[in-house]
């Protein structure tokens, strides 16, 4: 598997990394708590690009991938502070793509705050680029009428 030559596997998420994520999402700067519901509909819908990174069963970072059919999608990508700097980001997104390519998915799209430097800059290395053009449109479709979620009031966590 992807960075077992750094110390760490990269594998499918299963129950046992639950609580980790959930921690390690909401310590995570423009991530913040993540309801588990909504990884579990996620897993059952692509239950093979939800993926963990880790080292002696200890979570060292999480992300979740989806494919609608035609784009994949990539979101809440977050690795522990302490294993930042290791390649663990980078083989979380390298084994997404390549699971995503083998289910014929041809584009990757994602979402980061145009804030988030850190991300922008990994993101832009890995080879993904912004699209000025595109404006996101949200809609709350629990009644609320309050399209943002998560902690920060800009827009969709992502």
């Amino acid at each position: 598997m992807t960075g077992a030559s750094r110390g760490f596997t990269v594998a499918t998420f299963r129950d046992h990394h639950l609580d980790a994520a959930l921690a390690l999402w909401a310590a995570t700067e423009h991530l913040g708590p993540t309801p588990p519901d909504e990884v579990a509909a996620l897993r059952a819908h692509d239950p093979g690009l939800v993926l963990v990174a880790e080292d002696d069963r200890q979570v060292l970072g999480v992300v979740l991938g989806s494919f609608d059919g035609r784009r994949g999608w990539i979101s809440r990508l977050a690795v522990t502070d302490a294993a930042r700097r290791r390649g663990v980001a980078r083989a979380l997104v390298a084994e997404v793509e390549r699971r995503l390519a083998a289910r014929g998915c041809r584009q990757v799209n994602l979402l980061t705050f145009d804030d988030n430097e850190g991300g922008r800059a990994l993101w832009e290395s890995l080879g993904y680029r912004g699209i000025d053009r595109v404006v996101l449109y949200s809609r709350a479709l629990d009644g609320s009428g309050d399209a943002t979620d998560g902690p920060d009031t800009r827009g969709p966590g992502c």
